[in-house]
């Protein structure tokens, strides 16, 4: 997922302009106390994402699962999850 992000232009520029991506090893117990904090998400395995606003309020949780495509994650869903999720752009007048 995280190689996808970098590679595809598109993704890329969502995620530049709209989030702050921050990836946590929660691997062999690392860092449980996050993992509770928002509430169990890697029982969806890994990868999991997890959108926070700017204020740290948990907004979503999401299973990568869901945005595949046959063996890889599929950029059109995962451009769809992003665009979903990011803060509203303030209207133009």
């Amino acid at each position: 997922m995280s190689g996808l992000l970098k590679t595809n232009a598109e993704l890329a520029q969502i995620v530049q302009e709209n989030y702050v991506i921050v990836l946590i090893d929660v691997d062999k117990g690392h860092n449980q106390d996050v993992v509770k904090r928002y509430g169990n998400p890697t029982s969806f395995g890994l990868p999991v994402l997890v959108v926070l606003d700017t204020d740290g309020t948990q907004l979503t949780t999401q299973d990568t699962g869901k945005l595949e495509e046959g063996d890889h994650h599929d950029p059109a869903k995962v451009k769809a999850f992003l665009e979903k999720w990011r803060k509203p752009k303030p209207d133009k007048k």
